[in-house]
């Protein structure tokens, strides 16, 4: 075998090498890609559910309060009937059935606050998102593409559960 023959194979020999360092790399830096995106997808399924988990408990604190200040009305409302028989007493039902309208009236504006409330908070998440996606372009494919994998795992192997 020549000179040249050795220099050649030796020279392949390190372009092996150097190919499969570039390979293993470049595997690195994808799986510290695609961890990075399941990192980034788990908090903001998180901060999602956190912020619809918000939105829940505070339309079910008003729709107690609502209900309960409503029930209170009417206990109200029903214990004055019973004493309502002179003048006096329609008077006093007049009052409490305008008493009743404002209470209606506060209730309404109430529920319409706590809607607008949860509005400006899933626009506040919307947003948050939207700003993500635009400033993180990458890697929020990266993100939609694992978490669109994950989904399409889980239902296959719920399909196949199944049969």
């Amino acid at each position: 075998m020549s000179q040249a023959d050795n220099n050649a194979r030796s020279v392949v020999e390190e372009i092996k090498a150097s190919a499969k360092d570039v390979a293993s790399n470049a595997k690195g830096a994808a799986e510290e890609v695609l961890d990075s995106a399941k990192n980034t997808a788990h908090k903001a399924a998180s901060a999602a559910q956190d912020v619809a988990t918000d939105v829940k408990d505070a339309a079910q604190d008003a729709y107690r309060s609502t209900r309960r200040t409503a029930s209170e009305a009417i206990d109200e409302a029903g214990r004055n009937l019973r004493d309502a028989e002179s003048e006096y007493n329609r008077q006093l039902i007049d009052d409490l059935a305008t008493r009743a309208q404002d209470l209606a009236e506060r209730s309404i504006n109430f529920w319409a606050d706590n809607s607008h409330k949860a509005r400006r908070q899933f626009q506040t998440a919307a947003d948050a998102t939207t700003r993500y996606v635009s400033e993180q372009p990458g890697r929020s494919m990266l993100i939609a593409a694992a978490t669109g994998a994950a989904i399409a795992t889980a239902f296959m192997l719920g399909r196949s559960r199944r049969k």
